[in-house]
């Protein structure tokens, strides 16, 4: 099944950036060139500051290439449970903080000429039973306790029956992996390196020093800016882990007004249009779970097309793919120094909100790293986190080098219990009392991998909507060869021997 997003399928085609492949001095090494590294990187430049961003993919091609290309002050779980646990003040102060994020991505846009369609919209969250009429309200009356420009009313701009219908105004869309991309284009130069195809192996502090496969890069400060901090981190166990899946299809007629949508009902969905090449795209988002809480198939792809059928005319789905949201027990992302650390940085638990606090940390960590003062440092500290006894596992936060687990051997006895696995399809099974995760490819090839998570050992679970193992206790994912896909993660699980002709 092609898992590429919208934003992947319409970007312009761009020239790869280089590999690092020497080692290198710069004043901040920047781990992740997503909208929050490249943020960071961006004002840290025009601060007079040398920075090296290393990405182990193409910029923008994790997180925010696979996002909702939304932007708003509200945030997803609601500004009525964020005053319920907080407090008004801190509701006003997340809205005020997010409200300057887009702020300086409108500003960006405009002084760097970047072609990614941004535009002003309003924000709608839609009740689409009678259900949900008192969460639109609460949320409704909150909104305009934030001092955001909110109008409730009765019915929806979208083909829905709705039951009742919040509209914000002054919000923004835009395409996020183009605006990423141009914005490396544009500060990519002798002050600002970025390497692709780079993926950081390991992490001193003191002395700051980032390490990759084929260089390292020493420096004063470092940003950790990978959605989650790679390596093992006390922020971690403060952490529940999402998976969101999204479509995009062409969209024949009925248009609606440019916006963003939210409709709850027993489901949630986003919903909102891009056009492209002369087509107009209906995007859906949801299908939510916990990661790894089940095995999951194409059928979170399945619901989203449903419930787009049900409401638009629109062609064959084009586009599917997912997105990992990282959501802070306390609804607060982390943003600044990590706890154990005197020259590390982390930006993290931004939820479902990410373009916006992406935006927001890169400006955050840079005033931090140049020594100015922010108005909102003590709502995101990271070192709220020590304040509580830490949890098992986390007594030391480790991005030192890391070794694998070994995997056992699948001999003939293995291979006969396997016989009837089919393509395309995976299996756990034990093996001296070890587990090993096995998928069989589409050409009848079996892939073995150790069966835990090198990370912190948990277990991992077959993920078939997107051919992967995942990890629910920390977010991180292994393509069936092993190979780290996402998440904190810093090493593969260790591959198996298989005797193929057994």
């Amino acid at each position: 099944m092609d898992t590429s997003s919208l934003w992947k399928g319409t970007a312009a085609k761009m020239a790869c950036l280089p590999t690092l492949q020497t080692d290198l001095k710069v004043d901040v090494a920047i781990v992740g060139a997503g909208i929050t590294g490249l943020t960071a990187a961006m004002l840290l430049v025009q601060a007079g500051k040398r920075v090296a961003v290393l990405d182990a993919y193409k910029a923008g091609d994790a997180s925010t290439g696979n996002s909702t290309g939304n932007l708003y002050a509200t945030v997803d779980l609601g500004l009525h449970t964020l005053e319920e646990q907080h407090g008004l003040e801190v509701m006003r102060r997340v809205v005020e903080s997010r409200a300057a994020a887009i702020d300086l991505i409108e500003a960006t846009v405009a002084r760097l000429n970047l072609d990614c369609g941004f535009q002003r919209v309003p924000w709608h969250l839609i009740g689409v039973d009678a259900a949900q009429v008192g969460e639109v309200e609460k949320e409704a009356l909150a909104a305009m306790r934030a001092r955001l420009h909110a109008d409730l009313r009765d019915d929806a701009p979208l083909p829905l029956d709705a039951a009742k219908t919040l509209r914000v105004e002054d919000q923004a869309q835009f395409q996020p992996l183009e605006y990423v991309r141009q914005l490396a284009q544009r500060i990519g130069g002798e002050d600002c390196l970025i390497f692709e195809n780079t993926r950081v192996t390991a992490i001193d502090d003191e002395p700051a020093v980032v390490h990759t496969e084929h260089g390292k890069v020493q420096c004063q400060h470092i940003v950790i800016a990978t959605h989650t901090p790679i390596g093992i981190h006390l922020v971690q166990s403060q952490l529940e882990v999402v998976r969101e899946y999204g479509i995009a299809a062409p969209l024949h007629d009925s248009v609606p007004e440019p916006g963003v949508y939210w409709c709850i009902g027993q489901e949630r969905h986003s919903v909102r249009t891009y056009a492209a090449h002369g087509r107009t795209y209906l995007a859906v988002v949801g299908s939510a779970h916990k990661l790894g809480e089940k095995e999951v198939g194409g059928e979170r792809f399945q619901e989203l097309e449903l419930f787009a059928r049900d409401h638009w005319p629109i062609g064959p789905v084009e586009y599917r793919w997912s997105a990992q949201r990282y959501r802070a027990k306390d609804k607060l992302p982390y943003i600044g120094r990590n706890v154990d650390a005197q020259n590390t940085y982390i930006a993290t638990g931004f939820s479902g909100d990410g373009l916006t606090y992406g935006t927001l940390a890169g400006m955050m960590l840079a005033d931090e790293i140049l020594g100015r003062g922010t108005p909102w440092r003590d709502l995101y500290a990271v070192d709220r986190l020590a304040q509580a006894q830490r949890p098992e596992g986390f007594e030391k936060e480790r991005t030192g080098p890391a070794q694998p687990d070994a995997a056992a051997q699948l001999g003939a006895a293995e291979l006969n219990q396997l016989q009837d696995l089919p393509p395309c399809q995976s299996r756990k099974i034990e093996i001296q009392g070890q587990p090993v995760a096995v998928y069989r490819a589409e050409d009848g090839r079996l892939q073995a991998v150790a069966g835990k998570c090198s990370h912190m050992g948990c277990e991992i679970k077959w993920n078939g909507a997107e051919t992967s193992w995942d990890c629910d206790c920390h977010g991180s994912r292994f393509a069936p060869d092993g190979r780290v896909l996402e998440g904190p993660a810093l090493v593969p699980l260790a591959a198996a021997k298989v005797d193929q002709g057994a």
